[in-house]
């Protein structure tokens, strides 16, 4: 696939028709409903039944910040905790990530690796939900990597060559809708919703104030600077957080958040 940052990567033949959908991604930025409009833009440019966003950081964690599945909705959730508990080890994509140096695209649009893929991996999260073919498009920044994975089923077939070029030439644009949307993390003075303050009683207030900056969009390292705390400090109240809280991982922690909500 070609660098999709290349002047010369032609547009989808009916770009026009989908600056409506562009515009209303940028006015929701930093938004919830971002996440509506972002599907139905990546719907209309390659008829896409399913979407996983993940936030790598450099701690060896994941976490899911989107998962969604038109034909079955409450298997994307199933996936992505199969997804984030252990199987991103198995993905190409996240292999590549960590292999990458620094002369590495910082964007990059990748089809699916099928070969590459172990039995476990494709068993778990193609053959059981019934998906057929995937894209993948990776960014990478300083302390996190998101990767934004596209899929197609049965019923709507693999991917085209018109479909994958209309995706290249979206890239950058994914790329920065992506970027800010999710790396800008929330004001440290939002107080916790009803929510988020039932979730976290059990905790500390130190465990209780870490979790909220992660719930924000932190990465430890930030949220440590933040709280003018040692990384290894920030590292023990994670670890005690989560076990009081019965979570694995950032990606349980929203869930439990949003479940609540």
């Amino acid at each position: 696939m070609s660098d999709p940052s290349a002047a010369d990567c032609p547009l989808p033949a009916d770009w026009p028709s989908l600056l409506g959908a562009v515009a209303a991604c940028v006015d929701a930025l930093g938004d919830p409903a971002f996440e509506t409009h972002l599907l139905a833009l990546l719907r209309d440019t390659a008829r896409i039944e399913q979407c996983m966003i993940f936030a790598y950081d450099d701690e060896d964690g994941v976490d899911c910040l989107l998962a969604a599945n038109e034909r079955q909705p409450r298997m994307a959730g199933r996936l992505a905790r199969l997804y984030t508990d252990g199987l991103f080890r198995h993905d190409p994509n996240y292999r590549g990530l960590r292999r990458a140096g620094d002369d590495a695209p910082r964007v990059g649009l990748a089809p699916m690796q099928a070969e590459a893929m172990t039995a476990a991996y494709r068993g778990h999260l193609f053959a059981f939900p019934d998906l057929v073919d995937k894209v993948a498009l990776t960014l990478r920044e300083a302390e996190v990597a998101y990767t934004l994975n596209l899929y197609r089923g049965r019923d709507t077939g693999p991917f085209s060559a018109a479909d994958l070029a209309g995706l290249d030439a979206m890239a950058p644009l994914l790329a920065s809708l992506i970027r800010r949307h999710y790396a800008t993390a929330r004001p440290a003075s939002q107080q916790p919703s009803a929510e988020e303050a039932a979730v976290l009683a059990p905790l500390s207030e130190r465990e209780r104030q870490l979790c909220l900056f992660l719930l924000r969009g932190h990465t430890l390292k930030t949220a440590a600077a933040e709280l003018d705390i040692a990384l290894s400090t920030a590292e023990t109240y994670r670890k005690r957080a989560y076990a009081k809280l019965g979570v694995p991982s950032k990606a349980r922690l929203v869930a439990l958040c949003r479940r609540d909500s």
